[in-house]
């Protein structure tokens, strides 16, 4: 799905730089009066990133005595223009990484400021301490062997550990008590959700009313996968705040030891079955692995990943074949959104690419189900 990944990006492209930094300096100003001569440097785009404006920068000033400090610091904004998920909630990003941050041993980034009037920026936005790591490439696929990527320029050893220093930080993350995170409105967790059944109840809504044209409209495999999911849904054994958006290209890991540096990207957070993480931690990497059309050595298969979490957590795992397919489906929701967004702007999308991308295909593997 690069060509996907490749218009995300360009619509939600920042657009005039210098305006932005102009208006971000002024912003930080106000909000550090005790700062003089405060300046932005270096404003500029990561490599990887998708559904949110992501830019790094350097932040300066002088304080009362005149000593000089200087902070590396992430901005992201809510996307600007057309965007893979309906509506953004920067605030329970904020939230929850600095309710993680205080209260447990998940490594996140250190959540600095939030804003949520647009009127600063023209979108809300976050800004947090800039995390030394790197973190794996979708595109091109981390697994590939000629590619410039912290993954795959790691031995084998190092990969391994990078995926049990994962599990183990999803296990920690699990065992949190989320009650006690100040966490404000999130989904699974407000007055009246039903967190056994609210992420479900998400792509549900997300399929019919921002994928679909219309609700009645027919979509080859995700119809049946809805049914089977919504037939076959188990009773979770505990409740938890989940990531949401679990995979390696979502982590920063110290390069040289498989570290974890930080779990990031935290807008698909919810209150719900924990079990859901760890297989869609699984399907992102089986994704960069059809991509790369191989898989590098170190990196575990499904019975492995679920042995490792077992160990972390002290916990059997359950429902993980289940929570294989609800990952696919999402992510093959999300895809098929935007190759909506994709033929809406122009762009000639062939029936081929869009009923035979992967997740479509390993729906039809997992559920039995013909192939379009």
């Amino acid at each position: 799905m690069s060509t996907v990944r490749q218009y995300i990006r360009r619509v939600s492209a920042t657009g005039d730089d210098f305006a932005l930094h102009e208006r971000l300096e002024r912003w930080l100003a106000a909000h550090i009066p005790e700062a003089r001569e405060l300046r932005v440097a270096d404003l500029r785009k990561p490599g990887t990133g998708m559904s949110s404006d992501t830019l790094l920068f350097e932040l300066g000033w002088a304080n009362a005595g005149g000593a000089r400090h200087t902070l590396a610091c992430v901005l992201r904004c809510a996307p600007r223009g057309s965007a893979p998920f309906p509506s953004y909630d920067l605030g329970t990003q904020f939230r929850v990484m600095r309710g993680l941050a205080r209260n447990t041993d998940v490594p996140v980034p250190e959540v600095l400021w939030l804003e949520e009037d647009a009127s600063a920026l023209g979108v809300p936005f976050l800004v947090m301490r800039a995390v030394a790591g790197a973190a794996p490439c979708d595109f091109p696929s981390y697994q590939r062997t000629d590619a410039d990527d912290v993954y795959a320029k790691s031995t084998p050893d190092v990969r391994r550990r990078m995926w049990e220093n994962t599990v183990e930080a999803l296990a920690r993350l699990h065992a949190a008590d989320w009650t006690k995170l100040e966490l404000g409105r999130i989904d699974g967790g407000n007055a009246g959700d039903d967190p056994r059944s609210a992420a479900l109840r998400y792509w549900r809504d997300y399929l019919a009313h921002f994928v679909k044209r219309d609700p009645s409209e027919r979509t080859a495999v995700f119809d049946e996968a809805l049914a089977w999911l919504a037939v076959h849904r188990p009773e979770p054994d505990r409740i938890s705040l989940c990531w949401g958006d679990a995979k390696i290209g979502n982590v920063l890991y110290e390069s040289a030891t498989g570290e974890v540096a930080a779990l990031r990207d935290w807008e698909m957070a919810r209150i719900g079955d924990p079990e859901m993480d760890l297989p869609s931690l699984h399907l992102a990497d089986l994704r960069a692995q059809h991509s790369a059309g191989g898989v590098l050595e170190g990196t575990p298969m499904a019975d492995d990943l679920v042995r490792m979490y077992e160990e972390a957590s002290g916990r059997r795992y359950r429902n993980f074949h289940y929570q294989l397919v609800f990952s696919t489906f999402w992510r093959g929701c999300v895809a098929l959104a935007v190759m909506r967004q994709m033929e809406e702007a122009g762009r000639e999308i062939s029936r081929d690419y869009r009923l035979r991308g992967f997740p479509t295909l390993k729906l039809c593997e997992m559920l039995g189900l013909p192939e379009p």
